[in-house]
């Protein structure tokens, strides 16, 4: 006689399962993106594996003639990553029709099911905490450089410009990151509702981003939506009567498969403990590394500051008379240069800040900064000394620089 508690699972339900489980999972092996700790290593050989079947498919198969080798990096849209992502869908088609022939008698797949959601919240979890810490410590989006602040709107390109604006406000950052890190409700099983609504709207404004700003990351973005969503799926009913019908509805919990031994029990606790203590500790690291690295790049110029060459009727030999500004910004070996037409222009630079010299233009210069910031360059050439001032701007006098938040604003100020 059938055990009447057992769920039955319609034929259908099982197939569209089979092939959510194949492709759900491969997806997160493959398109990781740093989510869960340790897991580059883990994945290593799928990896590699897919370094070689996916520019092999590519050339072979398909006869694709972008640059399929260029694997995942910055960009999640690459060639390769959307080639991928169709082998995973051929790999889960195949894998569901060989499954469904093997195993077409069993009456459900819930504690599959169970452990597919609980892969999912995770890498959701992790994945958008990941962003948010790195936004609330204003990391991923930075404020507007000395060379952006003075750079024309029309030579932005869209994601430039979508990363200026949000980098702009710290407090804006914050509040993001913030809406990010509240995914962590994801990782408790009695929160999956709430983690999960709370993840749409957030994957939302990401996929919003990142498709109307042309930013590289739409295939991911995409997938914290369409899995927040798959979230859902038991729920939606409930939802329904509460939010449009106005009715009273009691939402269920996923129910945890059954462990008969304590030790399973127990070692599942563990686990759980062990990854997001491995995970925290990760995050942390990975912060300190990133303000290490930060501070380093962003290290800023001895000269640091905008300056406008001064206007000097004299023959300068040494420096082009269609120079008309001089940016330097970081502690590097560039400075960036715009003309007379505001054409831009990046050159090699190198500054001795000991012997006060500074090389620029393939000449070497003394240079002397005034009690004003002001730079003057001075070099022999034929006998004769070339004299030339730069003269230091205030970015603070800048429209973007000067206003800040106010309660009271008569008029607006839209310029």
């Amino acid at each position: 006689m059938p055990d009447s508690s057992i769920k039955i699972w319609s034929p259908s339900k099982k197939f569209i399962f089979r092939f959510s489980f194949i492709f759900i999972f491969s997806f997160l092996f493959v398109f990781n993106n740093g989510a869960f700790p340790i897991f580059g290593y883990i994945s290593k050989p799928l990896t590699d594996l897919m370094h070689w079947l996916t520019p092999w498919f590519a050339k072979t198969i398909l006869r694709y003639h972008y640059d399929y080798t260029i694997f995942i990096n910055g960009s999640g849209d690459t060639s390769y990553g959307w080639i991928s992502l169709l082998l995973l869908l051929i790999i889960a088609s195949a894998g569901t029709i060989i499954w469904s022939l093997f195993d077409a008698k069993r009456p459900n797949y819930e504690t599959l099911y169970y452990w597919l959601t609980t892969a999912i919240r995770y890498y959701i979890a992790l994945m958008l905490i990941n962003y948010g810490v790195f936004k609330v410590m204003h990391l991923q989006m930075r404020p507007p450089s000395l060379v952006q602040l003075m750079q024309p709107l029309g030579e932005y390109t869209p994601m430039g410009l979508a990363w200026t604006f949000i980098g702009f406000s710290k407090g804006y950052n914050i509040l993001i990151g913030i809406a990010e890190i509240l995914s962590g409700l994801l990782l408790f099983r009695k929160m999956v509702v709430l983690g999960a609504l709370v993840t749409i709207v957030t994957s939302i404004n990401i996929m919003s981003i990142n498709y109307f700003y042309d930013v590289p990351v739409k295939m991911v973005s995409t997938a914290l939506f369409l899995l927040s969503l798959f979230l859902l799926l038991p729920f939606v009913q409930t939802l329904f009567s509460i939010f449009i019908k106005g009715r009273p509805a009691q939402l269920t919990t996923i129910q945890q498969p059954r462990f008969n031994k304590a030790w399973k029990r127990k070692g599942l606790v563990i686990v759980k403990i062990l990854l997001l203590t491995v995970f925290g500790v990760q995050q942390v690291i990975g912060i300190f590394k990133t303000l290490e690295q930060m501070n380093a790049y962003y290290k800023k110029s001895p000269l640091y500051g905008i300056y406008h060459f001064e206007k000097n009727d004299e023959n300068i030999k040494t420096i082009p008379k269609e120079w008309r500004q001089i940016i330097f910004q970081h502690d590097n070996d560039h400075a960036f240069v715009r003309d007379i037409d505001y054409n831009p222009q990046t050159l090699p630079i190198s500054i001795d800040s000991q012997k006060h010299k500074l090389t620029l233009n393939s000449y070497q210069y003394d240079y002397a900064i005034d009690q004003n910031g002001n730079i003057l360059l001075t070099k022999t050439v034929e006998n004769s000394m070339e004299k030339i001032k730069l003269i230091k701007q205030d970015p603070k006098q800048l429209e973007l620089k000067k206003h800040s938040f106010h309660w009271i604003q008569e008029y607006p100020n839209s310029r």
